[in-house]
Parts: structure tokens; C-alpha cells; sequence
């Protein structure tokens, strides 16, 4: 049995002893001792030691207690500990590796809930083996199988007992719930995945990674809106690493829509979607468009994008018209200067004469 000190305080402790308590149905096995000294341990170090316990031959079959405690500057705590008592000797030799795993959604987001399957296979290629003229199975025996959490990511799933036993080339798929806490920030985050086999040389101890992104799909105009001429027209991009469904884009604003709303659904990883909105009636001073969509089961709603509609064209009109009569107003001035000037000249002449 392998026990674990850990030194979780903020400074270094000294004086320590870790100890097996015997109670019944184990014991010590000759040879070992009940207590380790360990010494100093520094802050934030691990150290394990290795206790050769045996069994009763009439111990409870299931699950029975064990007590294990440390000793710091004479102070004794203890903690009891669940062990699994098992009647059947097992002499499967078949090994059991990782094949693959899958994720869903692929990369999650700070909140969300989703899957981790495991799929596990066994390596030989045969049923059975001869090892010293003994023949053995080739049978993988896994005895329990279980997916751990850490501060940001926590598993609701319970471990695998006694799964099953996995015949030569053949799989088994585990599947663990996983919750992502909120405000975890974005990055790759590691599960520890621990599986019992029939014996310790045939345990897995493996590390799962999980992603997490919480960025959402891009919005943008896709041509400058005016206002007299009745529609939007916007770019929706899915910026994410994995597919997202049930997209859906939602107008609102003191005016009718059409479509009321636009729905998308599937977008895989860099797809875009061009979407019009026609604008029937009311006043379209104040728009703005949300995006909704599902990441796995999880549903997630963006923030709201306004549009401001350029009333530019109808400004522009009314500018060609002002020029307009500008020009025509001096053209008048000039015209009315020069009949002047020839009246003034023809009376000059008169008078001469």
C-alpha cells in the first residue's frame, strides 16, 4: 500500500512520522515496520511511503476500513481509508491501453457541462500465454477506473467499479461528466485518469486535457447600412476551435423585421454566414443584433452589436440641390450686372450726342 504526506501549510515542518495502525483484517506483514520517519518535510513536498500490509484470510469480502495516521510535535491525527477486499485471484495478463478520447463539446467554455469518453482496448492478439509452462489469460481485468478534478474543472461522474473484463483486441468506453467552474480562465487544463488492472503492472495513470476558450462568434457589417434603403447586412463568423449548432441571430429595435429572426444552425470552425435583415417599418434609429448558439448542450448568448443606419444619401441630395441654386443665383447676379453696364453705356452715348 502506498501512502502519500503532503505539506500543505506555509512553512517548513519538522518531527514528522507516518504510521500504519493494525486493525483487524490487517496487519503488517513481517519484515516492515508500522511507522516511517520522513523527517523534515518543506512546503508543498510529497513524499510516499510503501507499507506491506496483509489481509485475514477471513476478512469481510467488499469494502473494509483502513487507518493510517502522521505524527507532527506530538500531535496524532488519524484518517480512516476505503480498501476493497477482494475472493478471486486473478491471473489475466492482458494489458489495457488508452485507444482514444473524445471531448463534447471539443473546447468548452468557462460554465459549461460536457463529456469526456475514454475509450480503452486491450493490446493482445491472443487468448491466452504460456509463461513458465503455465498457461495464462490474455483477459484485461479492470477493477475500478476513475477520472479526477482539480480547482477549475470539477467530475460529477462517479469512478467505475468492476467495469468488466476486456477480451483480446477488444474496447471498453467510460464516460465522465465534466463542469467547468465560472471565470476559469482560458487556457489547456489536465484530468488525472487512474485506472486499477489486475495488478499494478497493468495500471494506467494518465492525463486528459481539456480546453477552454470562451470566445464567441464575431459580428460584423458587411455593407455600410443607409437608411432609406430598408435592410442590414452582417457577417457572422465563427472565430471558435470547434463547431457550434443552433446559431441564431436576433434583431431588435422600434421596427418591424424580416426575417424576425435568422437562424444559422450548424457553423463549423472559421465558417461565415452573410445574413440580411429587410426593415419593413417604425423608426430604425436604435438596431442591434445578438447571437445565441449551443456549445455542446450548453447554451451561451453573445453581447448585443448596434448599428447606427447613414442617413448620408439623403444629406447628399439635399447638398446638389443647394448647390444648385447657389450657381443659378450667380448666374443671375451676373446677368443682372451686365444688362446694367449696356443700359449705363447706351444713356453715355445719348448725352454725348
Amino acid at each position: 500500500m502506498w501512502v502519500q504526506l503532503e505539506n500543505v501549510g506555509d512553512n517548513d515542518i519538522s518531527a514528522v512520522s507516518i504510521e500504519f495502525v493494525p486493525k483487524y483484517p490487517f496487519s503488517i506483514k513481517p519484515g516492515d515496520t508500522t511507522v516511517k520517519y520522513p523527517g523534515t518535510i518543506r512546503k508543498n513536498d510529497k513524499i510516499i511511503y510503501k507499507f506491506s500490509v496483509h489481509a485475514d484470510k477471513n476478512a469481510f469480502v467488499g469494502t473494509n476500513k483502513i487507518e493510517i495516521g502522521y505524527r507532527v510535535d506530538g500531535s496524532f491525527t488519524k484518517k480512516e481509508f476505503d480498501i476493497e477486499v477482494g475472493s478471486d485471484v486473478v491471473d489475466a495478463k492482458g494489458t489495457v491501453r488508452m485507444d482514444k478520447y473524445s471531448l463534447s463539446p471539443e473546447v468548452f467554455m468557462a460554465g459549461d457541462t460536457g463529456t469526456v469518453a475514454l475509450t480503452l482496448k486491450n493490446s493482445a492478439t491472443a487468448y491466452t500465454i504460456k509463461i513458465d509452462g503455465k498457461d495464462y489469460s490474455m483477459n484485461a481485468q479492470v477493477q475500478s477506473a476513475q477520472l479526477l478534478g482539480n480547482e477549475f474543472i470539477d467530475v460529477t461522474s462517479e469512478p467505475y467499479y468492476n467495469p468488466g473484463i476486456i477480451g483480446p483486441g477488444d474496447s471498453l468506453e467510460l464516460q465522465y461528466t465534466i463542469k467547468v467552474r465560472d471565470n476559469t480562465p482560458d487556457g489547456t487544463y489536465f484530468l488525472d485518469f487512474a485506472l486499477m488492472g489486475s495488478a499494478r503492472l497493468y495500471s494506467l495513470n494518465l492525463k486528459i486535457p481539456i480546453r477552454v476558450d470562451s470566445s464567441s462568434i464575431e459580428t460584423a457589417i458587411s455593407e455600410k447600412p443607409i437608411a432609406n434603403a430598408g435592410k442590414v447586412i452582417l457577417n457572422i463568423a465563427n472565430t471558435r476551435a470547434n463547431t457550434l449548432s443552433a446559431v441564431t441571430v436576433i434583431p431588435s429595435g422600434n421596427v418591424t423585421f424580416e426575417p424576425a429572426m435568422y437562424f444559422i444552425g450548424t457553423m463549423e470552425p472559421d465558417e461565415l454566414f452573410t445574413v440580411k435583415f429587410d426593415l419593413k417599418s417604425g423608426n430604425p434609429d436604435n438596431l442591434s443584433f445578438r447571437l445565441r448558439f449551443k456549445n455542446g448542450n450548453n447554451w451561451h448568448e453573445s453581447e448585443a452589436m448596434s448599428v447606427a443606419l447613414d442617413g448620408s444619401k439623403d444629406t447628399g441630395s439635399k447638398s446638389s440641390s443647394s448647390s444648385i441654386l447657389i450657381v443659378l443665383g450667380i448666374l443671375g447676379a451676373a446677368l443682372i450686372i451686365l444688362v446694367g453696364f449696356f443700359v449705363y453705356m447706351r444713356r453715355r452715348r445719348a448725352r454725348s450726342g
